[in-house]
């Protein structure tokens, strides 16, 4: 088995537990332990059946085309705010989130044009807190009255709106928001005040529609992804289910996500609550509810909830300093305890290079280098059992022919002939435990270059995004774009792997088999690398490159020991 096989073998076995992983894993299984249970629960469980009928308004899952048809658009007064960091827009009819700019951040990789990432670009508002009363009628869209500007403008500090009504029974509700102007943070207060006279059973339920996509993991597609902490487990949902579900224990957060942007609801309760997910007549939409726990509010009182919102990109040191765990948004993959320090020192590096694919093709030496020792001791025990065999094969296809007839004495004759010369055929095995050792850094390499923010528009070269596939043309009539680095990639892989002759002595027709198929491993790997964020393929195209200087090195010293 020479170095190239056991290249094929660990890329095949890297893309197999990354593909399962992307297309098994992404879902929740049906059946999972306490925090995950699929019911038929109702808000009748806190508001039994009364008299009056109105029972059925608490059940929001059962009701669900009311829900979807008046969530499409915003349906009050919009008030708009701007501060250094976005410029977002509240409809006064639910005091929904309608627009959310990213000053920062720009639709478009090559920066033409001012349109900026918009976290509801093309989708739903965001959440909608629904109130309800047992026996009176709350609109499901609070028409909430504001007093202020309806043009914000910040730039420094933090400002409060707040946004009241008061219902004919006389329940008055101020949603408050505070906007902080160096924050992408939104804190929100929930202010319900009984002045009906009787005490009042009330429950408040954060209602959500969000986009929901499953992107293949070479099909360049990105993902939208619906995702929550509930228990210390993170759930992360790519697909709509197909009946409702629910996520029961303590919530530290939820919101619908796409690459590197997410829009995150923190309840901020430490009690045990639950989420529903389920399935919209609209494809490709979700709904999500969760329900704070209900309570009485005796008539004169007042009750008081809070909740922060982060609308932003989905960064580490922004998200970290929140706390709630929030900075488990980011989808580090199955090895997390080593992408997120390679992320770090990803970062460092650049802060020295500025460009990202230089720190790329640094951090590539680096890891090649620290496993040079090890890899180049297999290679060259593997290369010095080549040589032993190829003198030997006169020997062995002497035994094979004599004993064409019998397999069972011809393989033993030819353990006793490798082992007369010092031959063990297993050995060769040895040469895939670097590339074994390599796996989890690949795998970490993998998801940081594909799921880091920082890449995203980072230019290198020819290339105007690091994060997505490089692109000089689309190839004419059969509109297919013409990807360079790919290609270079094939290359740098075809050259080392003609540099490394395979023995076929032990293998006889098999191994010739294998050597003619892995003829059309480059070809194969650069289809399959067609699709996949330039980073990685940089990553992966470098250390290519390095495989042909470190098997000049092994060639030339096998030959010197063998001269020795």
């Amino acid at each position: 088995m020479e170095n190239r096989l056991n290249w094929i073998i660990f890329l095949v076995l890297a893309f197999v537990i990354m593909i399962g992983q992307a297309y098994f894993f992404s879902d929740p299984p049906e059946e999972v332990q306490n925090q995950q249970e699929t019911t038929q629960n109702t808000v009748e469980d806190v508001f039994p059946s009364s008299d009056t009928g109105t029972s059925g308004q608490f059940d929001t899952f059962s009701d669900q085309e009311p829900f979807e048809e008046a969530d499409s658009a915003p349906k009050g007064n919009l008030i708009t705010i701007d501060t250094p960091l976005y410029k977002g827009a509240i409809d006064t009819a639910g005091a929904r989130f309608v627009s959310w700019e990213l000053k920062d951040y720009n639709a478009s990789a090559n920066g033409e044009g001012t349109e900026l990432v918009n976290l509801f670009n093309g989708s739903h508002p965001g959440f909608n807190t629904m109130f309800l009363v047992k026996d009176l009628k709350i609109p499901e869209f609070i028409p909430y009255q504001y007093n202020g500007s309806s043009n914000i403008s910040l730039s420094e500090g933090t400002k409060e709106l707040t946004f009241s009504w008061t219902s004919p029974e006389g329940i008055t509700i101020k949603n408050i928001f505070e906007i902080d102007s160096a924050t992408y943070l939104v804190k929100q207060k929930f202010e319900i005040t009984n002045s009906t006279g009787n005490s009042i059973q009330e429950k408040l339920f954060v209602n959500w529609l969000g986009p929901i996509k499953g992107g293949g993991m070479t099909s360049g597609v990105d993902t939208n992804t619906f995702v929550a902490l509930v228990s210390d487990e993170v759930e992360r949902i790519n697909s709509s289910p197909d009946k409702e579900e629910t996520y029961k224990g303590v919530v530290n957060w939820f919101g619908f996500s796409e690459k590197y942007f997410i829009s995150a609801f923190l309840p901020e309760t430490g009690a045990e609550t639950e989420i529903k997910l389920g399935p919209t007549s609209n494809e490709g939409v979700i709904r999500a509810q969760f329900s704070y726990p209900a309570s009485a509010i005796p008539s004169g009182k007042s009750s008081l909830r809070t909740w922060e919102v982060y609308m932003g990109p989905l960064e580490s040191k922004l998200l970290k300093p929140i706390g709630y765990d929030l900075d488990r948004t980011i989808n580090y993959g199955w090895f997390g305890f080593l992408a997120r320090p390679m992320l770090q020192f990803l970062e460092w590096l650049n802060s020295y290079f500025h460009n990202y694919g230089i720190s790329i093709i640094v951090i590539t030496i680096i890891i090649r280098a620290l496993f040079f020792p090890l890899t180049v001791k297999s290679m060259i025990s593997m290369k010095k059992v080549q040589l032993k065999t190829e003198k030997i094969k006169p020997e062995m296809d002497a035994l094979k022919e004599k004993y064409k007839d019998d397999k069972s004495k011809q393989n033993t004759e030819l353990m006793a002939l490798y082992s007369k010369h010092g031959i063990n055929p297993l050995s060769q095995l040895g040469g895939c435990l670097p590339l074994l050792i390599q796996f989890p850094v690949f795998i970490a390499i993998y998801d940081i270059l594909r799921h880091s923010i920082d890449l995203r528009h980072s230019p290198f070269l020819w290339i105007q995004d690091l994060s997505e596939p490089d692109m000089l043309f689309m190839i004419p009539v059969i509109d297919i774009p013409f990807r360079l680095l790919p290609i270079i990639m094939g290359a740098a892989w075809f050259v080392s792997q003609k540099m490394t002759p395979m023995s076929t002595a032990m293998g006889g027709e098999n191994m010739k088999l294998q050597m003619k198929l892995m003829q059309y491993m480059p070809i194969f790997f650069v289809f399959l690398f067609w699709n996949l964020p330039s980073g990685l393929v940089l990553y992966w195209t470098v250390s290519n490159m390095l495989s042909i200087a470190q098997q000049v090195y092994v060639n030339r010293k096998v030959m010197s020991l063998q001269g020795g």
